[in-house]
């Protein structure tokens, strides 16, 4: 089946409106851009803004000698830089001094002075640059943001239309490479209950983000790109440099082979905008557009389409390309992005009906009253490869122990609520730390782990004759894995594996192998007893009382009838009794974990996505590899001290029917039914399953699936256009006949 063409969250009316406004400007753009070319500056710019922009590159150059007064300021540029003897003081060019010459020989000696500091400014400023994830009900749109204050980000208001937009966004930091791997992502809730404002005629979003992320880095560790409200940061025919998220992937910087080819006149119809030629892609709406010193000159905000003269968008051969239609064919020929000085001054006079100190510490910040300190170095992303478990053995697992309240949920395997209570005054005997049902339940045969001084060989990743293994943890997610004793962090049982956040008490990931025609698999519909593994703290596990009185149910991870298969009877009920664990469990929903309950075929579909990509594979390889974990989210919510995943994810890997290696990542999210816990009444939502990119699981899970990316169908997609806003590719499964193999 043909993969999907990627969705686009594009505004055609924006693209529009930007295409008029460049077209307006044909003329004396044209004649700007001859002028600057022949270094004919007067005939660019007024002499006004000449003598800003000069003032300002004298002030930069008189900063970067890190002289200790201004007063000193000029004798230590002309002892570091002596070519530059005779250049003027900050601050004393007048309008008198201006004429071309004189604005050449400052910009060409400022520019040879700088660029030394050049890629060392760009990498600090990029650090301030972000990722946005905005989940959708249809899938996920992706835009760029940076940070402008230590709590303040901004990006375009077509990414935040309102603060519900923003609530359900969140910011990656980090999203780049870091020497040959991707360093570790850092994500942030938007809180934009703290500060929130927008314009839609500006195009932009001002929001508050939390000020630390999932794991615990402070927001300022990535430093901030102040907007400077004063002018002259740039004239036309200079480069600009962009750091954008290009399709919503790895970070990237455009520097130098492109510049500004308009700046309208102040007071013109659209002074507020700037224009210029840069390799921009989609999800680079949000990016800051930087001179060559990394002061941010405008935010970009849309590409120009090419226009006919009705204002439709045409394509490369001049065809229409009609608003509802295939947005890929639009043929783009500039860039728009919208001034920083009219962003400051329109923040400035806005008023905020919460947050105003968030606002005044923007408008100090931008009018240069306060330093920006140097955000702190990145950290390096160091795979962690899981160690074997420790030699010699911890003990036997430890039984949970009974939770004293009145219910509680156990699997058989279809999850049921039974009562734990006697008569009145009676006391419930229960062997220690061991969930059970009262006596005289006629549920059946109850399963037991085998003791850890058994050996667990765990997740194979050879299981399928090729590289599947275990995702890794890179800093500093690795620091919130619960580690072992020997310091490794995979917890091995018979035919599968976990690695356990031990910050959120439930698993990153648990990994199965499994065999479809094993000789002996067990179906055994009995009662369920959950266990502690005693080789981590208890601490780090989710107990019972999570469970209890509420209709959250033990949810496998690992499936029971995934692991519960062997060569012989015992390996096959050691297998089925070892999934068993808490380390195994998520809470979820009995309407989502329980097929009886569910109303939805999607929760059908998920729970049978193995049999159907079995079907699909190599016929004499009837074997698949299993990832199944939650999605961890800073803004899921808390209840009984744990935050209770929204969304769950799956990742099936296979031989494909020619022989090569497969893999499929789906999502389900079970939101609706645990937003009003703990009520009685759930609203029953929608359960369908999503296919989607591993590369786009990667990104949600902060998990790094390695080679297995490589095997991923749905990973052939690509957009080459320069449009705004792409939509990560997502199939939604109503039926097997939609999966992406």
């Amino acid at each position: 089946m043909a993969a999907p063409p990627i969705k686009l969250h594009y505004v055609p009316a924006i693209a529009a409106e930007a295409a008029k406004r460049f077209k307006s400007r044909n003329e004396p753009r044209r004649r700007r851009m001859t002028a600057a070319n022949k270094g004919e500056y007067t005939k660019v710019e007024s002499k006004e803004r000449l003598v800003n922009h000069v003032n300002r590159l004298l002030s930069e150059l008189a900063s970067s000698t890190a002289a200790p007064d201004p007063a000193s300021a000029q004798e230590t540029l002309r002892r570091e830089a002596p070519t530059l003897k005779g250049l003027p003081s900050p601050g004393q060019v007048t309008a008198s001094d201006i004429n071309d010459r004189f604005v050449e020989r400052v910009i060409g000696k400022t520019r040879d002075f700088l660029a030394v500091q050049f890629f060392d400014r760009g990498a600090r400023a990029s650090r301030a640059v972000c990722r946005i994830v905005t989940t959708f009900p249809e899938g996920e749109a992706f835009g760029t943001g940076f940070l402008v204050t230590p709590r303040l980000l901004i990006t375009n208001h077509h990414v935040f239309t309102d603060d519900d937009v923003a609530r359900r966004s969140r910011a990656e930091f980090n999203y780049q490479l870091g020497g040959d791997e991707t360093l570790a992502v850092e994500t942030f809730a938007f809180t934009p209950d703290v500060f929130f404002l927008n314009d839609k005629g500006l195009d932009f979003a001002l929001v508050a983000v939390a000020p630390s992320s999932v794991k615990g880095t402070p927001l300022d560790h990535f430093g901030f790109c102040p907007l400077i409200g004063a002018e002259g940061k740039i004239i036309t025919g200079q480069p600009v440099n962009i750091v954008q998220h290009p399709s919503g992937g790895l970070k990237q910087v455009v520097v130098r082979d492109n510049q500004l080819i308009d700046l309208p006149e102040n007071g013109s119809a659209v002074d507020q905008y700037a224009y210029y030629e840069a390799d921009t892609e989609p999800g680079s709406s949000g990016s800051p557009v930087f001179n060559d010193q990394w002061e941010v000159i405008a935010l970009h905000h849309s590409g120009v389409p090419k226009t006919n003269r009705s204002g439709q968008a045409l394509d490369a051969s001049n065809k229409v390309v009609p608003s509802d239609g295939d947005q890929t064919r639009v043929e783009w020929i500039a860039n728009e992005g919208i001034r920083t000085s009219r962003l400051v001054k329109f923040i400035a006079n806005a008023g905020v009906a919460r947050g105003k100190e968030l606002k005044d510490e923007f408008v100090n910040i931008s009018a240069g009253q306060v330093v920006r300190p140097p955000p702190n170095p990145p950290v390096e992303s160091t795979p962690v490869t899981p160690e074997p478990p420790p030699s010699p053995p911890p003990p036997a697992p430890e039984p949970v122990a009974a939770s004293p309240a009145g219910t509680v949920s156990i699997t058989v395997p279809l999850n049921i609520t039974i009562s734990l209570g006697a008569a009145a005054g009676a006391t419930i005997a229960a062997p220690a730390g061991v969930l059970t049902a009262p006596a005289g339940s006629d549920l059946l045969e109850q399963a037991r782990p085998e003791p850890f001084s058994t050996p667990r060989p765990g997740f194979d990743a050879k299981f399928l004759g090729f590289d599947a293994p275990l995702p890794r943890l890179a800093p500093p997610a690795a620091a919130a894995a619960a580690k072992l004793a020997n310091g490794g962090i995979e917890l091995t049982y018979f035919h599968y594996s976990v690695i356990m956040n031990a910050q959120r008490r439930l698993a990153f990931v648990s990994a199965v192998n499994l065999d479809t025609k094993a000789k002996f698999q067990v179906k055994r519909d009995g009662k369920d007893k959950w266990y502690y593994d005693s080789r981590i703290p208890r601490e780090a596990q989710a107990g019972p009382e999570l469970y209890a009185d509420n209709p959250l149910d033990f949810g496998h991870l690992t499936r029971r009838q995934d692991a519960a298969w062997g060569a012989d009877e015992d390996e096959a009920n050691a297998a089925n009794s070892d999934t068993f664990h808490l380390t195994n469990c998520s809470p979820q929903h009995s309407v989502f974990n329980q097929s009886s309950l569910a109303s939805h075929n999607g929760v059908l579909l998920w729970g049978n996505l193995e049999m159907y990509v079995t079907a699909q594979a190599k016929k004499d390889t009837p074997r698949l590899s299993i990832f199944n974990g939650p999605v961890f989210r800073a803004t899921d919510q808390l209840y009984r001290g744990i935050l209770l995943p929204r969304e769950f994810w799956k990742l099936i890997v296979f031989t494909r029917a020619d022989g090569r290696p497969g893999a499929v990542a789906f999502v389900l999210s079970q939101e609706s039914l645990i937003r009003n816990l703990p009520a009685e009444e759930f609203v029953v939502g929608p359960y369908r399953p999503f296919q989607l990119r591993i590369a786009d699981l990667a990104a949600r899970t902060q998990l790094d699936f390695g080679k297995i990316q490589s095997y991923d169908r749905m990973g052939d997609v690509r957009q080459e256009s320069l449009m705004e806003g792409a939509r990560s590719p997502v199939v939604s499964i109503g039926s097997f006949a939609d999966v992406v193999i």
